[in-house]
């Protein structure tokens, strides 16, 4: 079916009457159309009724021959006229991907009133910025945490067992929004896997690395990234990889509390103060080497406060405290014991850390390759598989009667990838959308509301994989654009790369 064939005839077959309604969330009022009805063709879809809004808006209307994206390059038209690209919702919150009566007649609208259909801009499609950032090996992993004076960090683990430590800035869009600060070697194999935070007016990273070592850092200004502590099991017991890292605070926040899931499928709870390390941690030998700056210090050890073994069959391939709590900072201590886990063995599982009881399980078919929870909305999850696909799940749990919510949500989007879904992340501006990068060389953004991507951009070579995604939501002033974003993608082509949004 073709919009645009019924866009220049609208008097022609079947009509529907529509009132069309610019979204709530909308912070520009001079988008909104009167809400008075109008008749549309029946068939009419996304693009046709982006015509219909931009004519009502006064602004050009795209010709027969446009397309999805809202590209228009005469210079001759000023911005204030020229078109612009709406996404529509019809029903049960759904993007609109189809004709209007069908969308109406498949949701039981009835048709003899005006069909409210409420608008909004699309979000900009990601494009690659300047020429990235070049590492000596594959990038593996990222975290970032903010600063005291509200700058962004940015931490990428490599292959080669380095960390490369970036500020971020901003920038005219065909230069780097990353300036290198320093590197250090953080281990003797690959760091696969990575977590940061500011507590205490210091930032914290944690590290995990094939060569079975899971280790501590502070990283500031003056001394760059230092060994804080390395952390151990008991003599009997062997290290094992660490897959998946995460922190939070207690709710006095008077410790931070490290998440690690291995793989051998145990999760273990590392309870530190970081403001201890001052009179505890012994000054810090630094030393030059090609491969930048290698920070040594007295080994301190660090053990495990809770150890919940087999806690999965399989490799714990993701793990979270939940980004909601994060994001709001909330002081519920549900979200300070409850943990999420996603496994090679299938499942998803939601853990009551202080108790060491399993509140939920999830088993689904595929192999759980990465996880990423809400910024927005508590308990909902996105996963990546081996399958090439994307599941949504509702893992929330009533921490008084350990029963899951009414509704358990296992939403699966359409394959869309080639190869394996390697990372997937959550934007922490908009409650609808996520990012997934993969082994075939491209990086992805979903709207939940639909069942396709949004955008692709072939972020990797045709033979380089995807590895790990970082979504920034740190303001750009240079494109004066509150809600810009920045995607970090790093892969086996050991370029760390930008994507604006």
């Amino acid at each position: 079916m073709s919009d645009s064939d019924d866009n220049d005839r609208p008097e022609e077959g079947p009509q529907v009457r529509v009132s069309l309604k610019l979204a709530s969330g909308v912070g520009d009022p001079s988008l909104e159309v009167p809400s008075a009805p109008i008749a549309v063709p029946s068939d009419i879809g996304r693009k046709g009724l982006s015509a219909v809004v931009n004519h009502l808006l006064g602004r050009s209307v795209p010709g027969d021959d446009d397309n999805d994206d809202d590209g228009n390059d005469d210079d001759s038209s000023t911005a204030s006229n020229r078109p612009l690209s709406f996404e529509f919702i019809v029903a049960n919150n759904r993007l609109l991907r189809k004709g209007v009566e069908k969308e109406a007649r498949q949701h039981g609208l009835s048709l003899e009133e005006a069909i409210v259909i409420t608008y909004f801009p699309t979000s900009g499609v990601p494009e690659l910025s300047g020429e990235g950032e070049t590492v000596p090996d594959w990038v593996s992993c990222f975290a970032s945490a903010s600063t005291n004076h509200s700058e962004t960090m940015v931490f990428s683990g490599c292959y080669d067992g380095t960390i490369h430590i970036y500020r971020k800035r901003n920038n005219d869009d065909n230069e780097s929004c990353l300036i290198k600060i320093s590197s250090a070697t953080a281990a003797t194999g690959p760091i696969k896997a990575m977590a940061a935070t500011t507590y205490k007016d210091q930032i914290m990273i944690a590290s995990a690395s094939l060569d079975h070592s899971l280790n501590l850092h502070t990283h500031d200004s003056n001394n760059g990234l230092q060994l804080y502590g390395v952390c151990t099991v008991a003599e009997s017991d062997v290290m094992q990889a660490v897959s998946s890292l995460d922190f939070t605070a207690t709710s006095s926040s008077s410790h931070l509390l490290l998440a690690s899931g291995d793989a051998n499928g145990t999760i273990s709870i590392w309870n530190f103060d970081a403001g201890e390390q001052d009179s505890v941690a012994t000054e810090a030998k630094k030393q030059k080497s090609s491969s930048g700056q290698k920070a040594a210090s007295s080994k301190r050890e660090l053990n495990a406060t809770i150890c919940m073994e087999r806690a999965h069959a399989q490799t714990i391939s993701g793990i979270s405290w939940g980004n909601h709590h994060h994001r709001n900072q909330t002081d519920n201590i549900t979200s300070h014991s409850q943990l999420i886990t996603g496994s090679w063995d299938h499942s998803i599982k939601v853990w009551d850390v202080e108790k060491q009881n399993c509140l939920l399980t999830l088993n689904g078919s595929r192999v759980v390759a990465c996880l990423d929870t809400s910024y927005h909305s508590e308990g909902v999850v996105a996963t990546g598989h081996p399958d090439c696909t994307i599941r949504l799940w509702d893992v929330r749990v009533d921490s008084n009667t350990s029963k899951p919510s009414s509704v358990i949500m296992d939403h699966t989007f359409r394959p869309s990838h080639k190869a394996w879904v390697s990372d997937v992340k959550w934007s922490l501006s908009n409650a609808y959308q996520l990012a997934s990068t993969s082994h075939d060389g491209t990086v992805k953004v979903w709207d939940i509301r639909s069942s396709n991507p949004l955008s692709t951009v072939r972020a990797f070579g045709k033979e380089e994989k995807g590895l790990c995604l970082l979504w920034d939501s740190s303001p750009s002033q240079q494109r004066k654009q509150p809600n810009h974003e920045t995607i970090f993608a790093g892969g086996s082509d050991c370029i760390i790369k930008q994507l604006q949004l």
